[in-house]
């Protein structure tokens, strides 16, 4: 291994060279973060307390929340402050469309598999080897969305990623089961 101090393979982070986005998009961002935090600093708040405040169950989500508060703020502060001084970037300059629709992609295929387990739960036991196993929604639900994602990011043949995406499932499915004695969801 040599110690050559190439500055041409000088790594500079992930994303070295993008700048920052339009003040415009960080108050947008701004603006969903503040309505998240909020959201949740009211839900924790609303929490029963059955023992002191250090052992409230909303007092955890209550101060991440109120963290993220604060970094809105200041995300906010910041593009305001860069507004002013007149940084005018478009709001589409170096955004790549195709993979914004990925993205968008891999957020609806998420949201789908959420409402999937919460709306299409179902429950079959089966006993196999002495073992009660239980087939429920999280397996069907979990290999067809893993098997999307891997092979909308992957574009290996449709085969490997099905195959991959059922083997971790049950694999993962018989742990939680078996060993952590974990239900799953999309159960009843």
């Amino acid at each position: 291994m040599s110690n050559s101090k190439d500055p041409e393979f000088e790594f500079e982070g992930e994303e070295a060279g993008t700048g920052y986005a339009s003040p415009v998009l960080d108050l947008v961002a701004t603006a969903i973060l503040i309505t998240i935090a909020v959201a949740v600093m009211i839900a924790s708040l609303r929490l029963p307390v059955p023992g002191g405040l250090r052992t409230a169950p909303g007092l955890l989500p209550f101060i991440v929340s109120a963290s993220l508060l604060l970094m809105a703020l200041g995300l906010g502060a910041s593009a305001v402050s860069r507004y002013r001084s007149g940084v005018r970037v478009p709001l589409l300059d170096g955004r790549d469309v195709a993979t914004d629709l990925r993205t968008l992609i891999l957020a609806g295929g998420v949201a789908t598999y959420i409402a999937a387990l919460q709306f299409l739960a179902f429950q079959y036991r089966l006993d196999l080897l002495g073992l009660n196993l239980s087939f429920t929604a999280f397996e069907p639900a979990t290999i067809l969305t893993l098997a999307v994602i891997m092979h909308l990011s992957w574009r290996g043949p449709i085969w490997i990623t099905t195959t991959i995406a059922t083997c971790w499932t049950l694999v993962l499915s018989l742990v939680f089961q078996l060993v952590f004695k974990i239900p799953l969801p999309g159960t009843f």
